[in-house]
């Protein structure tokens, strides 16, 4: 059979086959771009879309070397190892597809659940991924690290065409790989600097509220950046923060600019991921703000630790958990029953509060498992002489289901959202 007839063939195998079916290395050509319809479908999900590129790095260095001819053989090679390596790792329903644009930059589209932390499970699909073809494609020792350059961008959910905020978010993502790409990697670093020197983020605040007697024992403060621009969006401004090393600064803003705004007067949930509250100055730089707001007490400050990034990176955790407990400052777990591992987090950190995640309450009248783990989850609390919070309540029969369990706080859209601070209580 001709070269011509193969192609002949494969081209109508390309267009006769399903989006689904195209996801892994579709064909680039103009008659049909099935990565369109598959963006958009994600997109009528209401899903979080995020792109993560693979720069790999052997490429050039094969052409000097072998040739073009033998290069050829190395790309498809590595096409099967990392699919093979995607499908090992990634949930199915979460692999959009894996595509490879201009030579050796490889590039795996995410849709992952709102619930989770985009952000941490990004992370954590890299590493796995990058040592599964380390080792079994390059056969590379845990210390060599030039195989890849990585670089992850979430897309921008508001966009009306899913397509072009792929390409802008494959763009940003590709000079994250690359870093100083033109000259746009230092940009952004200059953009989320004078941010951060700007204070140029608002802050909004949505209520936690005692059960019982249904009134604000408490406010998390949620962060938005500039407004009208890319990084308004905090899953961009946070993700952006964290490749370019301002991700400590960042945070350590927002408790500042909490405790500033709302004076003491409330007790406030604050954000925290485990990198920064691991930070060998995190205990010194909040006391330090804290000596700006005497009036601050800080028992009514609460760091909330994600726990959908697992702790077990950061072995100093503990250290600076202790230096704030010093200060009379709780320690929150969040996300608790969607993350790593939950009962070793609560093992190992002894927190103070527990927040149940969304993803057990959603429905949960309507699942008797659900119950179970949560009525679980309240029985471990007790034992460990912490508070419990159920977040992401929505709906009426959630909240019946929550309160006859004896949960201690609830919070979420059905009580009230987010607002502007300084907010007085309901």
């Amino acid at each position: 059979m001709n070269d011509q007839l193969k192609d002949l063939l494969l081209l109508c195998k390309h267009l006769f086959s399903t989006n689904h079916s195209l996801r892994f290395f579709p064909p680039h050509f103009w008659v049909r771009n099935p990565v369109k319809p598959i963006l958009s479908e994600a997109y009528r999900r209401n899903k979080t879309t995020a792109v993560i590129v693979f720069d790999v790095q052997t490429y050039k260095h094969q052409i000097e070397q072998f040739g073009r001819v033998y290069v050829e053989q190395f790309e498809k090679d590595i096409r099967h190892h990392f699919k093979k390596a995607v499908c090992e790792i990634v949930e199915d329903k979460e692999i959009l597809f894996l595509q490879q644009y201009w030579g050796d930059d490889i590039v795996l589209c995410l849709s992952i659940d709102k619930e989770q932390n985009a952000i941490s499970q990004i992370e954590y699909y890299i590493d796995e991924i990058k040592k599964n073809i380390n080792t079994h494609f390059f056969a590379y020792n845990e210390e060599d690290q030039d195989s890849f350059l990585t670089g992850y961008m979430v897309m921008d959910s508001q966009s009306d065409s899913p397509f072009h905020s792929f390409l802008s978010a494959y763009q940003k993502a590709l000079v994250m790989a690359k870093k100083g790409l033109g000259g746009k990697y230092n940009l952004m670093v200059h953009e989320i600097k004078d941010i951060i020197k700007r204070e140029n983020i608002t802050l909004y605040s949505q209520p936690i509220l005692d059960i019982d007697v249904m009134e604000v024992s408490a406010w998390e403060v949620l962060t938005r950046g500039p407004e009208g621009t890319i990084y308004e969006n905090p899953l961009q401004l946070f993700t952006m923060a964290r490749q370019t090393n301002m991700l400590y600064p960042l945070e350590l803003l927002v408790v500042k600019k909490a405790l500033r705004q709302m004076r003491g007067q409330e007790t406030l949930f604050i954000n925290v991921t485990p990198m920064t509250i691991a930070h060998e100055h995190f205990v010194e730089d909040v006391n330090a703000i804290l000596e700006e707001y005497p009036e601050i007490d800080p028992s009514r400050i609460v760091f909330e630790i994600t726990e959908r990034e697992s702790i077990d990176r950061y072995p100093h955790i503990l250290n600076t958990v202790e230096g704030l407990r010093q200060r009379e400052i709780r320690i929150a777990l969040d996300d608790t029953g969607a993350g790593y591992a939950s009962l070793n987090s609560i093992s190992f950190l002894h927190p103070d509060i527990i927040k149940v995640d969304r993803s057990l309450i959603e429905n949960i009248n309507g699942n008797k498992l659900k119950e179970s783990m949560l009525q679980g989850l309240l029985h471990i609390a007790k034992e460990a002489n912490a508070l419990v919070v159920a977040e992401g309540i929505e709906t009426a029969e959630e909240a019946s289901v929550i309160k006859r369990n004896g949960v201690h706080m609830v919070q979420g859209f059905f009580y009230a959202r987010p607002r502007l601070i300084p907010t007085p209580s309901l």
